[in-house]
């Protein structure tokens, strides 16, 4: 093989590594988009997701590890990839309602409908990078690289797809493009592989070609594959572990997963790249100061400024990945050996996903595995290989010491100006963190010191918390108000429902439902076309506020995803509202478009829609065809009212748009309470749309609702939610 033959077959094994690894990637996030409005948009779809394509790797991983050696493999691989692209339009054009599994699991149902949508291509693009690494290093070439490459070309997927890829295509034309260029690696590897067999005829028998010549590796023992699992599993956990701290803890912000996630693909591009490892030194002395400013973060995440903590969380897990990453990298075997690495390392993967998504929700009531896999994470990169070289001990401590001194004071400074309620707190943990620091010699004593004083710690500082229940669409608390005279309801931060137990206050409707407000409006308007009791449904139970504004003869029917808000609104312990009502009262346990759409609300007068369990947008129920629906179960002059306020996204006008181009007309109602509402009922500021024939809504008009301009219209196969951000506006 000539000089310039070889430069060929290199450039085509790096373009097919880099396409198969960027189709994968958006396969993943496409998707995890089609999956989404069928399971309620839970945000633990996504962590679901994450665990099947970890799963699909791992499986890709060990055909890829079996395939590599046999004599006909490169035909066999090519002639997979040809059937899975020739297969690969009717695949993609599956509906994703159709694979839908009542009856089981959400976990379960999501991994079944994954497998059914997206499961044999995942497969074959999953097992494209670590084969075809195999057969670059048959040719005595050095793969370490690729694998670099092939994180490199996922995070392009993964920062193109919010940004370039959604808010430009529908979903139908996403499926489209993504089966194309599955067509294309075929094609390139079909050229791939025919210009081996023409330029490296000697080179057919794949079992060992080069091994004939110098011989394999020694196989690596088990306790050395048990370092790569841990070390593969560690970050990969932490991943999903740090995903759900930020999304279902701190804030529901658009595209926030996406941090994380570029994070941990970009550390395994430093760790495998050649100039990315000589930062490994450096960064691996940094990861005691990340360790105990991420452990801060977490016993004071609801306190600290919001902007200090993701920066905190953001920059420490960089660290902390990257660190254990490029231990890992050390650790490799002989290029020989590179697909049972990457087989073992993608079971690391699996084990640790699996971990979060489905062991953790069952197991723990808070987001437990994150300090769990932060201090595994320390024992693991104490057992895997040192980058550093070892200086004095004056020196280490220094290095250890002072690029988390000043760390801390930053955080310190900047807790002071806007938290000083928690700047004694902050100090004091600081503080001692950086004596544990200080007086770890070795990784080990530091991973010792430091799981000591997370234990010490969580004792100390559990909150109190009436109930807490973690179920697969979030983390519910009930807590007591400040002021000790009332109970509150909160998914994360975000605040579902409260209400005050004195006899004075606990029959009046509250927060976002204050009479005053856009739902005393919708009451009155609904009393004044109606006799005899109303039947009014709600998707989205909370804590049943408007049960409160029930009169003798109504019926209201609640649709409510998540069987513990159920569970909680339903004890008298923490709310009353269900019980006290004079209302005839029905709670349908399910997504709320699924069941407006088989009838289970019956004809209603009122549609309340009120599902935003946070800023996260449950856009499936927003779209045209949602709203048809919706209108199909309206009475004559029923009107349907959106609860739309959200701190990220302007929705009335797409909303109001999509309203329109279904023959329908809108009002909004942006409220704002005064502060006697503020303090006497938990008066929250609100954005509320209301929704029907322009004879139906012309009331709302007088009580002071205003025409909205129109946006972008919402549909299932299109909704650009990054151009409704108000960043963008």
């Amino acid at each position: 093989m000539t000089a310039s033959q070889g430069h060929v077959l290199g450039a085509l094994s790096i373009l097919a590594i880099a396409l198969s690894a960027w189709l994968l990637f958006t396969v993943e996030l496409l998707s995890g988009r089609m999956v989404l409005p069928v399971y309620g948009g839970s945000p633990s779809v996504w962590t679901t997701a994450l665990c099947f394509f970890t799963g699909t790797v791992f499986a890709g991983y060990g055909y890829a590890h079996v395939v590599a050696r046999l004599r006909v493999g490169r035909s066999v691989h090519a002639l997979l990839v040809s059937t899975v692209a020739a297969l690969g339009v009717g695949t993609f054009a599956i509906a994703p309602e159709s694979t839908r599994m009542d009856g089981v699991p959400d976990v379960l149902a999501v991994l079944a409908s994954l497998t059914a949508l997206v499961g044999l291509p995942a497969f074959v693009l999953g097992s494209t990078t670590p084969l075809l690494s195999a057969w670059y290093q048959q040719r005595g070439r050095d793969p370490w690289f690729l694998y670099a490459i092939s994180n490199a070309a996922s995070l392009a997927a993964l920062l193109g797809y919010p940004f370039i890829v959604e808010p430009a295509l529908p979903i139908s034309t996403q499926r489209l493009v993504i089966a194309l260029g599955t067509i294309l690696l075929a094609v390139l590897i079909a050229v791939l592989v025919a210009s081996q067999r023409r330029w490296l005829p000697e080179d057919r028998d794949l079992a060992g070609a080069e091994a004939a010549r110098t011989g394999r590796s020694p196989a690596p023992r088990a306790v050395h594959r048990l370092r790569w699992l841990l070390g593969a599993a560690i970050p990969a956990g932490l991943l999903a572990a740090v995903t759900n701290l930020l999304t279902t803890d701190l804030a529901s912000a658009p595209l926030l997963w996406i941090g994380p996630l570029a994070i941990y693909l970009g550390s395994f591009v430093v760790a495998f790249s050649d100039r990315g490892r000589r930062l490994l030194p450096a960064v691996d002395r940094l990861v005691p100061a990340a360790t105990i400013l991420l452990w801060a973060t977490w016993t004071l995440r609801t306190n600290w400024p919001l902007p200090v903590t993701l920066v905190v969380v953001g920059g420490a897990f960089a660290v902390v990945a990257t660190a254990i990453h490029g231990r890992l990298a050390l650790d490799r075997p002989h290029a020989d050996r590179l697909t049972g690495f990457y087989l073992t390392t993608s079971a690391g993967g699996l084990l640790a996903t699996t971990f979060v998504a489905v062991l953790a929700p069952l197991l723990f009531s808070t987001i437990a595995e994150f300090p769990i896999l932060l201090i595994a994470g320390l024992f693991i990169r104490a057992w895997l290989p040192d980058p550093s070289r070892t200086a004095g001990a004056l020196l280490e401590m220094g290095r250890r010491t002072l690029p988390f001194v000043a760390l801390s004071v930053a955080v310190i400074a900047i807790v002071a100006a806007r938290s000083p309620d928690v700047l004694v707190v902050t100090v004091v943990l600081l503080g001692v963190g950086g004596l544990v620091i200080a007086g770890s010699t070795r990784p080990a004593t530091f991973a010792i010191g430091a799981t000591a004083l997370v234990a010490i710690i969580a004792v100390v500082s559990a909150p109190d918390v009436l109930v807490r229940e973690r179920t697969f669409f979030g983390v519910i608390e009930v807590r007591e108000t400040a002021d000790g005279m009332g109970h509150a309801e909160f998914s994360g931060t975000t605040l579902h429902g409260l209400q005050y137990l004195d006899a004075a206050r606990r029959s009046e409707p509250t927060s976002y439902y204050v009479p005053s407000g856009p739902m005393g409006d919708v009451m009155a308007d609904l009393r004044s076309r109606t006799t005899n009791g109303a039947t009014i449904g709600v998707i989205g139970l909370g804590v049943a506020t408007i049960s409160v504004y029930g009169e003798p003869g109504d019926h209201i029917t609640y649709v409510e995803i998540d069987e513990a808000v159920a569970r909680i609104a339903l004890d008298t312990r923490y709310f009353t509202n269900l019980a006290n009502s004079t209302a005839k009262e029905t709670i349908v346990l399910g997504d709320g478009r699924r069941v407006m759409e088989n009838g289970q609300t019956g004809q209603v007068d009122l549609l309340i829609v009120d599902a935003f369990s946070s800023d996260v947008v449950p856009v499936h129920l927003l779209t045209a065809e949602a709203m048809t629906i919706y209108r199909g179960r309206l009475t004559s002059g029923g009107v349907i009212v959106f609860h739309l306020s959200n701190r990220y996204y302007d929705l009335p006008p797409a909303v109001a748009a999509t309203a329109r181009s279904i023959g329908l007309d809108a009002l909004e109602r942006s409220y704002r309470p005064s502060p006697v509402e503020v303090v006497r009922l938990g008066g929250q500021a609100s954005s509320w749309l209301v929704v029907g024939d322009q004879t139906a809504i012309a009331g709302f008009e007088t009580a002071g609702w205003r025409d909205v301009v129109n946006g972008p219209v919402l549909t299932d196969d299109y909704a650009d939610l990054i151009g409704l951000l108000r960043a963008f506006r």
